[in-house]
Parts: C-alpha cells; sequence; structure tokens
C-alpha cells in the first residue's frame, strides 16, 4: 500500500510541479511573484502529500527570533519550514542553483547559496547576504549538521550556526522534526501519520567560548527530535492495533 501511494505522490507531484513550473516562470520577473509561486508550490505539495501518502503536517510554537537553526531529516524539513515562517532565507549549497526550473525560482527567491569548500569566505559571504535579507523581516534558516540524517542516526552538529549567532549578533531558536519517518532521506517510500516541526526555547547570542553553546544546542534539538519521533511512532503502534 505505501510503495503505490508512494507512486501515485511522485506521478501528480512531479507532473505538477513541471507544469506549474513552466506556466510560472513570469513569475521570475519579481521576487514577490516569485514568493507567491512558491507559496502555492509548497501548499500544493503538501496537500497532495496528505492526499495520496496520508502524511498530515504540523508544527508547534512559534520561532522567537529571525535565525533558526533545525534539525534536518527530510525534504519535508524545508517545505514545512517554508509554510510557517512565509519566504524565509536558507544557508544552502549552491549547486542546487544549477537544478532546471526548481534551481531558477530558488535563485529568484533570495536565498544564501554558498560554497562550502570556501571556509571563511563562505561566512563573509553569509553576513553580506544576510543583513538585508533580515532588515526585510525575512527569517534565516540554518541546518547545522548540514545535510539530512535519517532517523536514530547521529551527525556532529557544525559550529558554523555559533560563527552565524555571533556575526549577526542574533539569538537562535532550535528547531526538532520528525519527517524522517514518514519521507526518508534512503528511501523513495513514505509513510502515512502526523509529521512535526517544533520551535523550542531560543538561546542566547552565541559567546566567544562556543562549546557549552554547541551542546546545548544540540541536546535542545537532539532530545525534542527524539521524544517527536518516539511519540509518532508509539501513536502509529496504537492505531494500528485498534
Amino acid at each position: 500500500m505505501a510503495t503505490l501511494r508512494t507512486l501515485l505522490f511522485f506521478a501528480g507531484w512531479i507532473s505538477a510541479t513541471l507544469v506549474f513550473g513552466i506556466l510560472g516562470l513570469p513569475c521570475l520577473l519579481r521576487q514577490r511573484w516569485c514568493w507567491w509561486a512558491a507559496n502555492f508550490w509548497v501548499n500544493l505539495t503538501l496537500g497532495w502529500l496528505r492526499l495520496s501518502c496520508g502524511i498530515r503536517s504540523e508544527h508547534q510554537g512559534i520561532p522567537a527570533t529571525p535565525l533558526i537553526a533545525s534539525k534536518h531529516q527530510s525534504a519535508w524539513d524545508t517545505l514545512m519550514l517554508w509554510r510557517v515562517l512565509g519566504n524565509p532565507v536558507f544557508v544552502l549549497k549552491r549547486e542546487l542553483y544549477a537544478i532546471p526550473i526548481f534551481g531558477w525560482y530558488l535563485w529568484r527567491s533570495g536565498q544564501i547559496a554558498i560554497n562550502r569548500a570556501k571556509g571563511r569566505e563562505a561566512y563573509a559571504q553569509i553576513e553580506t547576504q544576510a543583513k538585508p535579507y533580515l532588515a526585510q523581516g525575512r527569517v534565516m534558516v540554518v541546518f547545522p549538521e548540514g545535510t539530512r540524517v535519517p532517523v536514530g542516526t547521529h551527525k556532529p552538529f557544525h559550529s558554523g550556526i555559533a560563527r552565524i549567532s555571533a556575526m549577526l549578533q542574533l539569538a537562535v531558536t532550535p528547531a526538532a522534526v520528525n519527517a524522517g519517518l514518514f519521507w526518508p532521506k534512503h528511501s523513495l517510500v513514505k509513510h502515512a501519520g502526523t509529521a512535526r516541526l517544533a520551535f523550542l526555547p531560543p538561546l542566547p547570542v552565541s559567546p566567544d567560548d562556543r562549546q557549552a553553546w554547541m551542546q546545548q544546542l544540540e541536546t535542545s534539538i537532539e532530545t525534542k527530535t527524539a521524544e517527536l519521533c518516539v511519540a509518532e511512532t508509539a501513536r502509529n503502534l496504537q492505531s494500528r492495533e485498534t
């Protein structure tokens, strides 16, 4: 059943994305038009995900700062963060801009695409680009792990988020997710359930001594992520038994 639902999802989603992506090309003329197109596509994707695969999308809490450090398990994370935050700025690898059609919209929406091999130059780029975006009232999202990490797998957080916090003098709102249970990284098959995004109490601006701050951030995110995953797994088991 899950495989059939997944095939249905991809058949509808890829077709709709291609058609809308081409018809919506005039939206690239203005950034706000591009935001409208992105909002429509995100809501379309999440709605179709629920209808075809039974994956519901929910969030808890409200971010208290314009800088978010989020757990990253699934492509769902970016979709839900976009929906909840409204036109956020993601720090992402610049190779994503090379994807036909999708990359064009990504570029026009105003993101911070970096060459991760550049080190210090990348941080200077983040500082330069982030300030005008933040002045627009947009929220900035960083994935401290740098990539999607499967449920139950640990990947140390990069200290770059602490450097960004100190550089921009911004407190950080941690965010946890459980979407890897339903839209796994290493599998195309999707499973029914409720994917959740949870915003946690903010951490102050990173101090010069970053080790303790990074440990607090990582513990906060990982603990809440595990809690979300365990709770949803238990709910799914209970529903199957009844």
